[in-house]
């Protein structure tokens, strides 16, 4: 978002990652494959560069942006653009700077549920779109993603980039972008376009001071095939040849004797203090005199850096300002082999360095990122630990997922402080798999005096969890929600959490009177909380209690707090906010308000799909049944079905049922009464499979794009939106995606 004049993201940004690459001396014009890029007609929209490591991709997309004259915007990819929130910022920040876009882009980043990247595409497409400029957004090394979410964003972006635009793509990969493809707007360039010609081999040659006769270039270009990076090497490789062509003959192109080479004639070449310091360099995948001071214990890094570049010795700038470089990739794998051969451990010293150098300059993702390549999985559990909420928060839990399984079940079992805050980020994003796997770790685990999150202890932070996910069944939950209670005190960031998970297990085992007492201590305790869900729970359970007993005042009233505290506390996007909604839902069927009824009922069913709250039993069942009420209310028969259906799906999940059961009786009976057999198509009666597809139709993502996102076939994807075009009576997918909204089903 833009506070005070400034942008603020989920993530901290990575300054070179949008700065294009600084030209370097000595470097062959790629004429030919520059003509072939200028001559792309505009109505291309993707254009692809794809060949192996050594081709020259990024020097020539460089090159090309440097000659044109349109405006460049250049993102370098990494593997952990495989978060397609952080992807999502770096690219909204790359074309920010060639031309402003929209503040919605930035807010949608900031805020929302996992689709958030989603969102911000599509008011990033209507930024460009608006701005009406001419200009080509490059990704670099896109190959360097794994991940479904983050391929399909870019999928989109090249879908959906205005007129006048262009995405350049480079990647190792081939890319699938089969839409464009068809449609004849893309373009692609490959190994025969990116490969050295006789004349580019000549003119390699002479700069590097080798006789260009015609013989050792067909013979150079024979043996390495054209691979630029192959030329450079064989180049320095034969230069002191007396008979380059002979020499020529006899390279080998294969990855064993360029690393020979690289060892045996660069490094012998370059002083004892250079090698070491490209040697322990190398586990960087950045780098800078600051970073290398602190990790390499001395100083002058920036020169020797400096330097590096200067002589070509494969250390690449990454800004204009000198400051940041990396290596040629091929060059940093073999150093870090030699660093291997040279010095066992030395790799693992520089990620714990490196590790506590961005810890002190309050970069906890690229700390926490040598924490696990340096194997000190405990300080990276503590770290990780610490920072997991700010990420959740910020819609990364590929980031966080990804670091879990780095960490491991027995990580998680040697630090269980991890495992709890992991369990409950998980289980709020619907992982049920996840959540439990984190609470047996934590079970399993042992931690001395109160956890960092303020838990008085380790059992009593299992206990609360467990009880609030309620898996065992509600008389567990019961027992579990009393021990927590004892092994709180009042005065703990975790008692309003106890206290009302302790009414909602007395309100489901049918303890009216005891339900609301210890909710209301919930609500005086938990409302100053941050968040404050405990509070915002407790008033929707209290709401919910107060209809059954027709104390409509008070339910409305209970119900307009919750969500009041939702709104304050900007929490429309958290779990337990469901409750509120829920409640408000009720209240205004009741009162006969059928838009703000399915309004609220509908934000209710997109923050279902969105978390699939099926990993707590107890609130899935208790939702449904209450919206299966409010839908009868409505007399929306074919919506409440589907939400019995629901309740039973759940009920099935519990061991032991509380009220639950007789309540979900209680329902089916009432609408069997009422007639509910009468099959008519209604809004509200999107199954879930159909909810899923729904959230990505606001996206430029095609069906069969959308099928990848969910694991599903185009024509699953296919009939499920001609089912939701008829529940909703609309004609397009613009009509449904707009009718979505006004029902609360899509967020605004």
């Amino acid at each position: 978002m833009v506070h005070n004049g400034r942008l603020e993201l989920p993530f901290a940004a990575v300054e070179a990652k949008i700065q294009r690459p600084v030209q370097r001396q000595g470097l062959i014009a790629r004429t030919r494959l520059l003509k072939a890029l200028a001559a792309t007609p505009e109505r291309i929209s993707l254009i692809l560069v794809t060949a192996p490591a050594g081709y020259g991709k990024t020097t020539s997309l460089s090159q090309w942006a440097a000659e044109d004259s349109r405006e460049f915007a250049w993102v370098t990819v990494d593997e952990a653009d495989g978060d397609p929130v952080r992807l999502a910022g770096h690219v909204a920040l790359a074309l920010h700077r060639i031309q402003p876009l929209d503040p919605a882009v930035f807010q949608a980043l900031s805020s929302g549920d996992g689709s958030r990247h989603l969102t911000a595409l599509g008011h990033l497409l209507t930024s460009l779109r608006n701005g009406n400029r001419r200009g080509v957004l490059v990704l670099d090394d896109v190959h360097e993603l794994r991940d479904v979410a983050s391929m399909n964003f870019i999928r989109a972006l090249a879908a959906g980039v205005p007129a006048g635009f262009q995405l350049a793509v480079g990647s190792r990969l081939m890319l699938g972008f089969g839409r464009l493809r068809s449609e004849d707007r893309s373009v692609e360039f490959g190994v025969e376009h990116l490969a050295f010609t006789h004349e580019e081999v000549r003119a390699i040659l002479a700069h590097a001071g080798v006789d260009p006769s015609d013989a050792t270039v067909d013979t150079l270009v024979q043996r390495t095939e054209g691979w630029p990076a192959g030329v450079y090497l064989g180049a320095r490789a034969i230069r002191t040849a007396s008979d380059p062509a002979i020499a020529a003959r006899r390279l080998a192109g294969d990855d064993p004797f360029l690393l020979d080479y690289l060892r045996d004639e660069f490094l012998v070449k370059e002083s004892p203090d250079m090698v070491r310091f490209l040697t322990r360099a190398a586990p960087l995948d950045q780098m800078s005199g600051a970073l290398c001071d602190h990790v390499l214990g001395g100083s002058g890094s920036a020169d020797r850096l400096a330097e590096a570049a200067r002589r070509n010795l494969f250390v690449v700038p990454q800004d204009r300002r000198g400051e940041w470089y990396r290596y040629h990739s091929l060059v940093a794998e073999m150093l870090l082999s030699e660093l291997r051969r040279r010095e066992p451990g030395e790799e693992s010293r520089v990620h714990q360095r490196a590790a506590d150098w961005y810890e002190q300059q309050g970069q906890p993702e690229n700390a926490i990122e040598h924490m696990l390549a340096s194997g000190d999985t405990l300080a990276a559990a503590r770290w990780i630990n610490q920072h997991a909420p700010d990420f959740a928060s910020a819609g990364r839990l590929q980031t966080i997922r990804r670091w879990l399984t780095a960490v491991g079940q027995n990580g998680l079992v040697s630090y269980p402080p991890l495992a709890i805050t992991a369990a409950w980020t998980l289980a709020l994003s619907g992982d049920m798999p996840g959540a439990q796997g984190c609470l047996h770790a934590a079970e399993r685990g042992s931690f001395e005096g109160p956890l960092p999150d303020g838990s008085s202890s380790l059992t009593s932070a299992v206990t609360i969890l467990r009880a609030s996910l309620g898996a065992l069944g509600i008389d567990q939950m019961l027992l579990d929600a009393k021990a927590a209670t004892e092994g709180e005190p009042p005065g703990s960031p975790w008692f309003p959490s106890a206290i009302a998970t302790l009414g909602v297990a007395h309100a489901l085992t049918g303890a009216a009177d005891l339900a609301v007492k210890e909710l209301s201590v919930a609500v005086q305790l938990g409302a100053a909380g941050r968040p404050p869900t405990a509070a915002v729970a407790a008033l929707a359970e209290l709401s919910l209690l107060a209809a059954d007993r027709d104390d409509w005042s008070d339910a409305e009233e209970k119900a307009g707090q919750a969500v009041h505290l939702i709104e304050t506390a900007g929490i429309e996007e958290h779990l337990f906010s469901i409750l509120g909604y829920v409640a408000a839902a009720r209240i205004a069927a009741h009162q006969g308000n059928q838009v703000a009824a399915r309004r609220h009922a509908g934000t209710v069913l997109r923050m279902i799909t969105t978390f699939s709250p099926a990993v707590i039993p107890w609130l899935s069942t208790q939702v449904a049944i209450t919206l299966a009420e409010i839908f009868l209310e409505l007399g929306d028969f074919a919506a409440a079905r589907i939400q019995t259906e629901e309740a039973g799906r759940h009920l099935d999940g519990l061991l032991t049922e509380g009220t639950l059961r007789q309540q979900l009786s209680r329902v089916l009976a009432r609408f069997a009464a009422e007639g509910g057999h009468v099959p008519v198509p209604s809004a509200m009666a999107l199954t879930r499979a159909e909810m899923r597809v729904l959230q990505l139709l606001p996206t430029h993502l095609s069906l069969g794009q959308i099928g990848e996102e969910l694991h599903i076939s185009r024509n699953t994807v296919k009939a499920h939106l001609v089912a939701i075009r008829r529940k909703l009576q609309c004609a397009s997918r613009n009509e449904v995606v707009e009718r979505g909204r006004d029902l609360g089903l899509l967020r605004t």
